[in-house]
């Protein structure tokens, strides 16, 4: 998938929220209204124009990407070099490649593309400089250089000293021909060659060619030919000038790691947090219009969607020749769960003519629940044209999981798969623990029921617990921690609007407790320290603050499966003091003030502040999607205490999650314990998948 694919298919993704549709409503009335008439309105020969610049760009990207692709597979190297050969199929880093026009050597260059067209190495025709005959023309047409371009990587100070690299290594050598050709009617006999249609054709059309050597090919050809031109050219690189190198296509795929912030990319953050799978969380896009864009035999760079289009426009783009589709058919891994209906070969006239274009007919067999990807080849080998097209069986038709059940003991998630067809990206879920102020589990005596929506934001209630574990160790037991909570309201938030704009964070503010009964697993102080009584005294968090700065960075910007996330923020929390009121208690003193207890014995009453804390937050994770068994992990600093965990997928419904909280300092006094580990098995299940 290219990016001009990438992009499409972003944009074709997308969904405004109703703010953002006001500003976009507000930003249209205001162009309407400000930008002047003429600015609006453009001519047809405006119109083509720019088609024909777009046309000539896509060619030229297509092409260049295809052949420094080729050359980062198999780079020439005049000597050895370790990790530039281990580092080949990922391409040189790209603020080390360079290029340059090249105004010498032209002969030696020619002669060089040539040999290696001989050898068939390109498929259009290379002709050498200087005139030639033209079958079913009666003059010659010409051919002349027009430029040469040059692409090279350059070594680093220290690749040079410590592994031996050259200073500069040759990627690509690409030359643009002019061929001019006489026209087809040529008249009398005397003028073909001396008269005005004579040498050159100098009426006659011009058609500019593009050819490359790279990898293998190019130094096998200067060995073969002209060893020295190597050095030659090398040696012109800070004497000729230099040129701007398109790096969003030319280089190679994989170039990362890249520092990535975005919609495209929203459904990274869910492997970080979620249980991650590719049928439930990759969004698709809706299916695009059957409208023309680039391409050399079908013009569009986005997927086509079956039921929404059962054909597809073949149209022949040469208004000089005819065009004949031979074959077409689907291949690869799903290859028979599609069938073409249209009877091939068909001959297409020039383009501009009636029969220029037919309609390709195809339709899904297959018996899948979930949706499919198929990918159409047609061909066209007279006309040198070969395309492979992506079809999509659209899960509206074949729908995907309604819903996905996720839990372990941290908690529990019910949500509605992005693909689903009722309530897509909605979810509920039961969380345990504060895992932002590294208190997981009840850690932290918080709970919360949360509605959540896409990866972006969570709402809920904070609820009570009222649980009691008394025969399970310290770590897992509930009845032996001096925190718990009233009710309370929680959010949290993921935010990406494109980098560098990214904002993530969390929020929980809980009520007092006012004479509400003593939950059964409340376990108190009974001591006395620093002179300030805390006889049968508790805590709770009433505020749990954070807000931070994330980057990603990611190995592949189109299909990632390795993902580095820093944040970089920090937090607030406040610990509040409560009491449970034993026989015989009316009040008590609390920092001067006495606290009336109405409501009697067994109830709980705030006193009040305990302690603030304000502190840094960071943490760094990654997660290996790629390995054979997906596994991730993470640490994190808050408030003089680290967290860390990990993950193992051992199947693509079954991990194994673990958290280990610690104190870096002593314990505060609503701490009970100064380390937490928990591990637990964590499922998935989809509906109606699971019963597959």
């Amino acid at each position: 998938m290219n990016i001009q694919t990438r992009t499409i298919r972003q944009l074709t993704t997308m969904r405004m929220r109703p703010a953002h549709c006001a500003v976009f409503l507000a930003c249209l009335v205001w162009i309407a209204i400000t930008v002047p008439s003429p600015v609006r309105a453009q001519s047809d020969t405006e119109v083509r124009q720019k088609q024909k610049e777009l046309k000539e760009v896509h060619t030229e990207v297509q092409t260049k990407q295809i052949i420094v692709e080729d050359a980062a597979k198999d780079k020439p190297r005049p000597t050895s070099s370790r990790r530039r050969r281990g580092f080949a199929s990922t391409g040189y880093d790209y603020t080390q490649v360079k290029g340059f026009t090249l105004r010498a050597y032209h002969d030696r260059l020619d002669e060089l593309f040539k040999q290696a067209y001989d050898l068939k190495m390109f498929e259009d025709e290379y002709r050498k400089d200087g005139t030639f005959p033209v079958p079913g023309r009666k003059g010659l047409g010409s051919a002349q250089i027009r430029a040469v371009e040059i692409y090279y990587a350059e070594s680093t100070i220290e690749e040079q000293e410590n592994e031996g690299a050259p200073p500069f290594e040759l990627l690509e050598i690409r030359i643009i021909k002019n061929e001019q050709l006489p026209p087809e009617e040529m008249g009398g006999e005397g003028e073909g060659e001396t008269g005005l249609f004579g040498l050159g054709g100098s009426s006659g059309e011009t058609v500019v060619k593009a050819f490359n050597l790279a990898g293998s090919k190019l130094w096998s050809m200067l060995n073969l030919l002209d060893p020295d031109l190597y050095d030659d050219i090398l040696a012109r690189r800070s004497q000729e000038p230099s040129i701007a190198l398109p790096a969003d296509v030319w280089y190679p795929e994989k170039r990362g790691p890249f520092v990535v912030q975005g919609k495209n990319l929203e459904f990274m953050k869910g492997r970080f947090n979620t249980f991650w799978n590719p049928e439930d969380t990759v969004v698709v896009p809706q299916p695009p219009a059957q409208e023309e864009m680039p391409g050399p035999i079908v013009k569009t760079t986005v997927p086509i969607y079956y039921p929404e289009n059962t054909k597809i426009r073949i149209k022949n783009q040469n208004a000089q020749d005819p065009m004949k589709v031979s074959s077409a058919s689907f291949i690869g891994e799903t290859a028979g769960d599609w069938r073409v209906t249209t009877k091939l070969p068909i001959v297409l006239k020039p383009k501009g003519e009636d029969g220029d274009r037919f309609e390709l007919k195809f339709e899904y067999v297959g018996k899948s629940l979930y949706e499919t990807m198929g990918y159409l080849k047609v061909n066209a080998p007279e006309a040198k044209m070969t395309q492979v097209i992506p079809i999509v069986a659209n899960p509206g038709k074949k729908p995907s999981d309604v819903a996905v059940l996720d839990f372990s003991l941290f908690g529990i998630e019910l949500r509605s798969p992005a693909r689903a067809s009722f309530a897509p990206n909605w979810s509920i879920k039961y969380r345990l623990g504060n895992d932002e102020i590294n208190a997981p589990l009840w850690a932290s005596g918080m709970s919360a029921l949360m509605v959540g929506y896409k990866n972006e934001m969570h709402l809920g209630l904070i609820l009570p617990m009222n649980m009691v574990t008394p025969d399970m160790p310290t770590p897992l037991a509930l009845n032996h921690g001096l925190l718990t909570s009233p009710m309370g309201y929680t959010m949290d938030f993921d935010f990406s609007f494109g980098f560098p704009f990214a904002l993530t964070g969390d929020l929980s503010v809980a009520d007092k407790f006012d004479g509400d009964v003593a939950y059964s697993h409340m376990k108190v102080l009974d001591k006395v320290v620093d002179l300030v009584d805390y006889t049968n005294d508790f805590f709770y968090y009433s505020t749990i603050a954070r807000l931070a700065y994330p980057l990603m960075f990611v190995n592949s910007e189109r299909n990632p499966t390795f993902s580095f996330r820093v944040e970089v923020g920090g937090g607030y929390v406040q610990v509040q003091r409560a009491h449970v009121v034993m026989p015989g208690e009316t009040s008590k003193v609390y920092e001067n003030n006495v606290i009336e207890f109405n409501a009697g014995p067994g109830t709980m009453y705030t006193l009040g502040k305990e302690d603030e804390i304000v502190d840094v937050f960071f943490r760094m994770s990654f997660i290996n999607m790629g390995a054979t068994n997906p596994y991730g992990m993470g640490i994190q600093y808050f408030n003089g205490g680290m967290m860390a965990n990990a993950w193992l997928e051992l199947t693509k419904w079954f991990r194994v999650e673990a958290k280990y909280a610690f104190l870096l300092r002593g314990r505060n006094i609503w701490e009970q314990e100064t380390s937490y580990f928990q591990i637990s098995p964590r499922f998935r299940f989809g509906f109606p998948s699971i019963f597959n």
